[in-house]
């Protein structure tokens, strides 16, 4: 059988011509994992896989069948997506409608069905001895057998595990889309069961906290009476049963238009959180939820967001609602996306978009130098060439932006689209519908709804990647700042100049790891 292999570090395509690569020679840390794609052609018959390794060793491989994914818009130049090639040919990596290999299914249940596309994953035990491990992927196509040699290097870099990272990450999850696109009644113990796949998802991209759903409403007679937390309180269980570090309590209240300056409670749109009955509804709800936090034991791994993006105009506003929420659930670290600096006391962890800390950096250091927490976040908007983890921008994006917010010395991530399946079509759709345009391809969603849970994607690859480059990154900081951000720079200068070629950042990553083995591991190896 023809074949090829591939970066996992660049996008491949149903139309990808064959190169010259027919070994895998890979490199990964302790601790961490890595990947490559294989490019074969259409098999006649049934194929069956099967991966053996030559010595025994702590390193585990899985296999994907890489599915195809329609991108049917292109990312505009300015905001959301188009369809004039001209305003983008500078920064995407193709013309739309085009299709892309994005989602991952676990090879027993693809199936046989065209052009042959793998990726093949190593996962490595922190336990894992360095040195060189070979091994082959046996591709059985009837009576004819193709061998695929794999070398695999183990460096001594330790990853460290998610429970004692040092990067924070929050990705907001849809809980009224899970039930609809797995087609299960919301609650039911079909929907947990699916929920507990996708919090283990969320946890294997090295995710520390769980966004919650918020509390109901419970009205009688039209009067509001009290405030239902038994979906919240379930979530929470489970996430923290399946390993995670965090929880994040949901969004309480927001604002009508961006540059107004009250806020108003989820439940009650028109009612102002700076009125009297606003404040009694608002403890009445803090009170209930304080309630079950000491119930449940979350005192010390519960946070929480108010209000998704504060504004310039509302941030005084955003200070009443967080010296409310403080009033009743002292010492929960508050954290949420914001578009302003004029936020301090009134937030624990400070969320700004990553053009926003471009815009106002000096500012957001100085916060920084003070010791205040400080991640970053990408979304739909500014869109152009900035990095996010679109899928028409190169694959390195997705990645590249956690080595940008080590160079800064940034220490979480959010984004708001994990599983937001928003539309009728998402495998040959992904750009999806939002408030009359479309979001930008696969913003929404970094897995798709599989047969029995959650596929990861190879842009979920590139980030948990891009998660345990940063912990590297970070320990090599420590030891040889200069040394670490020049290696930065040769990926990334900017969250707008950064490597489209997936060469650049695997050669970037050799020289951070062999930095490691000599300044760090030394007696390690």
């Amino acid at each position: 059988m023809q074949y090829s292999v591939f970066h996992d570090t660049d996008w491949l395509y149903p139309d990808s011509p064959h190169n010259k690569e027919v070994n895998i020679q890979l490199c990964v840390p302790r601790g961490g994992h890595t990947g490559t794609q294989i490019l074969g052609e259409i098999p006649s018959g049934r194929l069956g896989l099967k991966f053996v390794w030559h010595q025994e060793t702590d390193l585990e491989v899985r296999l994907f069948r890489l599915l195809p994914v329609g991108v049917n818009e292109n990312t505009d130049s300015t905001l959301m997506t188009t369809t004039d090639y001209e305003r983008c040919r500078a920064f995407v990596t193709r013309k739309a409608p085009f299709e892309v290999y994005d989602a991952l299914c676990p090879f027993e249940d693809a199936l046989d069905e065209g052009r042959l596309a793998l990726y093949l994953c190593v996962d490595a035990k922190g336990s894992a001895i360095p040195g060189t491990y070979t091994g082959e992927l046996i591709l059985r196509e009837g009576s004819l057998e193709t061998k695929i040699p794999l070398e695999c290097r183990v460096s001594s870099a330790l990853v460290p595990s998610v429970s004692s990272c040092r990067l924070g990450m929050l990705n907001f999850f849809d809980y009224d889309g899970l039930a609809s696109q797995h087609q299960v009644v919301k609650g039911s113990s079909k929907y947990w069961k699916l929920f507990a796949d996708y919090v283990k998802t969320q946890v294997e991209m090295r995710c520390t906290h769980i966004l919650l759903p918020p509390g109901e409403a419970v009205f009688e007679d039209g009067i509001l009476t009290g405030f239902d937390f038994s979906m919240a309180e379930k979530a929470g269980q489970i996430a923290r049963k399946e390993g995670a570090r965090w929880l994040c309590g949901g969004h309480i209240a927001h604002w009508h238009e961006w540059d107004e300056q009250e806020y108003y409670p989820n439940w009650n749109q028109s009612l102002g959180i700076t009125t009297t009955e606003g404040y009694l509804q608002l403890r009445l709800y803090l009170t209930r939820w304080a309630e079950i936090i000491r119930e449940n034991g979350w005192q010390n791994c519960m946070t929480q967001a108010l209000a998704d993006e504060p504004q310039t105009h509302n941030d005084t506003t955003y200070r009443i609602l967080a010296g409310v929420f403080r009033k009743f659930l002292p010492g929960i670290p508050i954290i949420d996306a914001v578009e302003t600096t004029c936020l301090g006391g009134g937030i624990d962890i400070w969320v700004p978009k990553q053009d926003t800390y471009e815009k106002w950096r000096p500012e957001y250091e100085k916060l920084q130098a003070a010791g205040e927490t400080m991640w970053f976040y990408t979304c739909a908007f500014p869109a152009g060439p900035i990095m996010n983890r679109s899928m028409d921008l190169p694959l390195t994006a997705s990645r590249a932006v956690f080595w940008m917010g080590a160079l800064y010395r940034l220490s979480g991530f959010l984004h708001w689209g994990f599983n937001y399946y928003i539309g009728s079509d998402i495998w040959h759709s992904a750009c999806c519908p939002h408030k009359g345009a479309l979001l930008p391809a696969g913003d929404a969603h970094i897995v798709y709804p599989g047969q029995s849970g959650p596929l990861p994607s190879m842009r979920f690859e590139a980030q948990r990647a891009g998660a345990e480059d940063y912990e590297l990154l970070m320990q090599a900081i420590e030891t040889a700042p200069v040394e670490t951000d020049q290696i930065i720079r040769r990926v990334c200068t900017s969250f707008r100049d950064y490597t489209d070629k997936g060469t650049v950042l695997a050669k970037a990553r050799s020289s951070l790891l062999a930095l490691l083995e000599s300044e760090v591991y030394a007696n390690d190896r």
